[in-house]
């Protein structure tokens, strides 16, 4: 019995650690697991890091009309913005620029904003009519900082109640771009009752070039949907994406005729490569987009990517006035 009853429990311990063995397997793959992700995220993290000097504050970025590191913005969304500055500087000589980052910390928003503004120098170097609008994410704050030339246009009070009454409201809901584009609005009609010079433009000079500069990589995206289309539709394809970059390109631009120039070169560029002209496709032959030969790369969305040649006035003064707000 004595035997019976040791081999009996022998017998139930191992057949315990048997069922027992593919549990504490689960569990130690379970461990891993979160632990790889754990590892993955904070790599991530790290990556997507913005640079920050040895002190823990923000590098200035390069000069750029919209700035975003946050990934808040869409493509369209910033080059709408884009072009929205673009055509008030032509038509009234102010330089305007917007930053979107994660967190300014340790460094006051407003500190971060005047060291911006000291390094990009943003405004008419004759005037001084520079203006930034920056953005902190994470902190949840706003900061409108504003060149010395531009103080009487948009005093402190002027700028806390656009943040106030355009902006936060709408970032509270989440549409950080109705919100920049309802704060530029106010802004625009504030500056416009100053009185300052409007720039007259150069013997030989195209007032819509800042316009026109856009309409290339609308062009480029233009041409790879119309070609990809053709691909799925046959030759409707072509000509619904052409007409879609017009439509696309003229409310963009404000303009019903770069819509149709738009459309017409990416119609172009499409049936070109379609006959085997130069240029690349990403993404394979019949589903891929089409990338015509003679352009550079467009801008990278987010990072700290330069503003596609624009330069700077060099005459903004950003003296401390400005507001902030919350959200």
């Amino acid at each position: 019995m004595g035997a019976a009853a040791s081999l009996g429990r022998r017998g139930g311990l191992l057949s315990a650690a048997i069922h027992a063995a593919p549990i504490a397997g689960a569990l130690r793959r379970a461990a891993a697991a979160r632990l790889l992700v754990g590892l993955a995220l904070f790599s991530f993290g790290v990556a997507a890091a913005e640079p920050r000097l040895p002190d823990g504050t923000l590098a200035i970025p390069a000069l750029a009309r919209v700035t975003d590191t946050t990934g808040t913005l869409s493509a369209a969304q910033r080059q709408a913005l884009e072009a929205k500055l673009a055509d008030f500087e032509a038509r009234r000589g102010t330089q305007i620029a917007i930053v979107i980052v994660s967190s300014t910390q340790p460094e006051p928003i407003s500190d971060f904003a005047q060291r911006l503004g000291d390094a990009w120098k943003i405004g008419r170097h004759d005037v001084g009519d520079g203006l930034l609008i920056v953005v902190a994410k994470d902190d949840r704050r706003v900061w409108i900082a504003v060149a010395k030339a531009l103080e009487g246009a948009v005093p402190d009070l002027a700028a806390a109640r656009v943040i106030r009454e355009q902006i936060t409201p709408r970032f509270r809901q989440g549409d950080f771009a109705g919100g920049l584009d309802a704060g530029l609005t106010a802004l625009f009609r504030l500056i416009e009752g100053e009185g300052l010079p409007v720039p007259a433009a150069p013997p030989g000079s195209d007032a819509s070039a800042p316009a026109i500069e856009m309409l290339a990589p609308l062009v480029v995206v233009g041409a790879g949907v119309a070609l990809m289309l053709r691909g799925l539709l046959g030759a409707k394809g072509t000509l619904i994406g052409a007409t879609g970059t017009g439509v696309v390109a003229g409310w963009l631009l404000s303009s019903v005729g770069l819509g149709v120039l738009a459309a017409l070169m990416a119609l172009i560029f499409a049936l070109a490569a379609r006959g085997g002209g130069g240029g690349r496709v990403i993404g394979g032959r019949r589903g891929g987009v089409f990338i015509p030969g003679g352009f550079g790369g467009g801008s990278r969305g987010g990072g700290w990517s330069g503003g596609g040649g624009w330069s700077s006035g060099g005459g903004g003064n950003f003296g401390g006035g400005g507001a902030g707000g919350s959200w």
